[in-house]
């Protein structure tokens, strides 16, 4: 069962990949779709927030795209 709210920690061990790359290829090229479901840090002590299952089902349906 996907948990209701990711953050970067669970984006982290869902995808196996670490913060920098998952910001360099998944949140800035995919910024405009991810915030419909995401919430983007707007001050420096904010962070990372996302609808587990629409992260989740983003990354499905591009994963040809993103891992390749």
């Amino acid at each position: 069962m996907t948990k209701t709210l990711w953050s970067m920690a669970d984006l982290e061990r869902e995808t196996n990949y670490k913060r920098d790359w998952l910001k360099r290829n998944i949140l800035k090229p995919y910024r405009d779709e991810i915030e419909t479901f995401g919430h983007y840090p707007i001050h420096r002590n904010d962070e990372y927030s996302f609808v587990g299952s629409k992260m989740k089902a983003f990354i499905e349906d591009k994963f040809t795209e993103i891992f390749n």
